[in-house]
């Protein structure tokens, strides 16, 4: 760790390890940047008994202050990169952290986070916290716990099940002619982000896999590792802001690395109309859809009720698609 010389830096860009490792392979592809503040103290009285002027402050910050250069490492430097890995949890989530987002220009408060649970005998909130702690630090990313409970029951081919089952969930049928049937349970959730600018699109979804690694040396002792998983590609229809023909969606073999190998997820106008109705105070701004003056939303046509049944994926026609 070094400091920047003011008189010679101005900019100092630094590739992870893992940056490095995708260079090589040809797969680095930057797409945003953030930006961060995390050495500014702007409150000096923060620091210590101590006092100042906004004017003196500005000084402070921008002239006084030494800045330490870009750390592109989060580990040993013995420790090398496999190839094929994931950044690992410590290097891509607690390495640098915080950074600054937007609020709402017409606000003096803070962004925060709406979450309610709707559906009829929806799991509810068991627990919430407003931060994430763990080995490597704590940091501020509210924790809401749901636990999702499936009713199962043995039934017998040809005989009606006990349960309002969903064929697409049951287990194969045993020599006896018993299988395991599933009803399913869907999480219906509305998430707002209020005192934040309003965009089309102003939540990113991610899905990780939790699972448990031994600590070498240590006792047995474990420690969460957060394994992301990937969506289905999705067709688009615009490219480089031209219009395109619709091309079939492509058939793929889902595997454990896929979202959609676990479940279903549905957002906005892709959730069926009868479900969105039970939002009571659902409005323009918690539901981003594309409607027409007669309220029904065009990409939800012909959907099923996520209530009724799993939604089979038209793309996939079962005599086309490989067996999971």
């Amino acid at each position: 760790m070094t400091f920047f010389n003011p008189k010679e830096d101005v900019l100092d860009i630094e590739l992870t390890q893992f940056g490095k490792e995708l260079l090589s392979r040809g797969e680095f592809k930057p797409s945003h940047y953030l930006f961060f503040d995390d050495d500014v103290l702007y409150n000096i009285a923060a620091g210590g008994p101590s006092s100042e002027d906004q004017n003196t402050a500005i000084d402070r910050i921008q002239n006084e202050t030494p800045k330490l250069r870009t750390q592109g490492n989060y580990k040993e430097l013995t420790e090398k990169l496999s190839t094929g890995i994931p950044q690992n949890t410590r290097e891509n989530n607690f390495s640098v952290i915080n950074a600054l987002g937007t609020s709402d220009l017409a606000s003096d408060k803070f962004p925060r986070f709406d979450v309610r649970m709707y559906g009829e005998n929806g799991p509810p909130i068991k627990n919430s916290v407003p931060y994430m702690t763990s080995s490597y630090g704590t940091i501020k990313i509210p924790q809401n716990d749901i636990d999702v409970s499936f009713k199962t029951a043995v039934s017998l081919e040809g005989q009606p099940s006990v349960i309002n089952e969903d064929p697409n969930l049951s287990s194969t049928v045993q020599e006896d002619g018993t299988y395991i049937s599933v009803e399913p349970k869907i999480v219906l959730m509305q998430l707002l982000e209020d005192y934040a600018t309003y965009d089309k699109e102003n939540f990113d979804i991610e899905v990780f896999m939790k699972e448990e690694e031994t600590i070498a040396g240590a006792d047995g002792i474990q420690i969460p590792v957060w394994t992301p998983l990937k969506f289905k590609k999705e067709v688009e229809s615009v490219v480089d802001g031209i219009l395109v023909d619709p091309v079939p969606e492509e058939c793929i073999e889902l595997d454990p690395t896929f979202v959609e190998y676990y479940f279903d997820i549905f957002v906005d106008s892709e959730i069926a109309s009868e479900s969105r109705a039970e939002m009571e105070d659902l409005n323009a701004q918690s539901l981003y859809n594309s409607q027409d003056s007669s309220g029904d939303a065009d990409s939800s046509a012909g959907m099923a009720g996520i209530y009724d049944q799993v939604v089979v994926d038209p793309a996939c026609p079962p005599d086309d698609c490989p067996e999971n």
